[in-house]
């Protein structure tokens, strides 16, 4: 028997300070029912730790593959989804030895764990799925669900001419999302030009660029805040490495800006070359700066490609398609 999606029915213990939360928290607006479970940072770091919560009864426990086994209620349905890969040899590649320990004898055995109990495994984008799949036999449990946008509240300002033309790095400034670029690029830029960047969601200070008349630090803003960022903006900048699926594109997309960023992992599945924006080869700095002076000197040539991301978020990336690819998940939980 279905699951009907009565009030208390779903649960959804998410680590506070990143981007997942914001997707687990529209799911908790638009689906009656669910609730969010916050955790603290320092659980994310050691998962086991969860296992000293109170049991909190559900239907449905909606969580995060590395978090399932210690936060999924004995009785619960799991429903586990892969924000990003964390166990991507990439990403494993560059941590540092204590940090491969703990994937190799805790994130890697919850996982396995997640998957082998789950009912139903989604990922937020095409390139994540494909990395689970090439690590796990999931079969045709796994469902692509994208990340989607509040098009409402991410929308494009009216047309201003702005001088200087501003570029944006939204995200955590780590070297895993680029932010080492941003200083020699700034440096680079002709003087009617400049760079902002955000401090991140955590306010960690790890690899903050300095801050300099040209490259500009802002301070945190609130995930609806963020939407004023971009509208201010000309251009989102992002020379992230990895990415399950970038909601900071998402929105500046949604807001009707071009997007410069690496042709990497998920990144084309949102950003189109040559009609949303230019993609660049991974660390190619010469590319990056070409693709920013030329969207820089020509704003006719901005509107054109902002407008065009607009209408493709319109069409495909909207909070009420992702909304409703969970519900039906749920729906099919027996």
């Amino acid at each position: 028997m279905s699951h009907a999606l009565d009030p208390t029915l779903i649960s959804a213990p998410v680590v506070t300070g990143s981007g997942v939360m914001i997707v687990h928290r529209s799911l908790e607006k638009g689906i009656p029912g669910y609730r969010t479970d916050p955790l603290s940072p320092w659980a994310g770091l050691l998962p086991p730790l969860l296992r000293m919560r109170p049991g909190q009864p559900c239907a449905i426990t909606h969580a995060q593959p590395e978090l399932g086994p210690w936060v999924a209620h004995r009785d619960s349905t799991l429903v586990a989804t892969f924000h990003s890969y964390s166990l991507d040899p990439e990403l494993l590649g560059a941590m540092t030895r204590q940090q491969r320990l703990l994937h190799r004898y805790v994130i890697a055995p919850a996982v396995d764990a997640s998957l082998k109990r789950a009912r139903w495994v989604t990922a937020v984008s095409d390139f994540t799925a494909s990395l689970v799949v090439q690590q796990h036999q999931v079969g045709r449990r796994l469902v692509v669900i994208k990340n989607g946008v509040d098009s409402a509240l991410f929308k494009p300002a009216p047309p201003v001419r702005r001088d200087p033309v501003h570029i944006l790095f939204a995200g955590n400034p780590r070297r895993l999302k680029g932010s080492h670029h941003l200083e020699a690029l700034a440096d680079r830029l002709p003087s009617g030009v400049l760079m902002q960047y955000t401090t991140g969601l955590r306010d960690s200070g790890v690899d903050v660029p300095s801050a300099t008349t040209r490259l500009i630090a802002i301070p945190r803003r609130t995930h609806e805040q963020m939407a004023g960022l971009y509208q201010q903006a000309d251009i989102l900048f992002f020379p992230t490495r990895r990415e399950g699926l970038s909601l900071a594109v998402l929105e500046a997309m949604a807001c009707g800006l071009p997007i410069v960023a690496t042709r990497c992992s998920s990144i084309p599945e949102l950003v189109e070359h040559g009609k949303g924006g230019f993609l660049f080869d991974m660390d190619d700095r010469e590319q990056m700066l070409k693709y920013l002076l030329q969207l820089t000197n020509d704003p006719t040539l901005r509107a054109e490609m902002g407008a065009y991301n607009r209408e493709r978020i319109l069409a495909g990336f909207t909070l009420q398609q992702m909304i409703d690819g969970y519900r039906e998940v749920f729906s099919a939980c027996d």
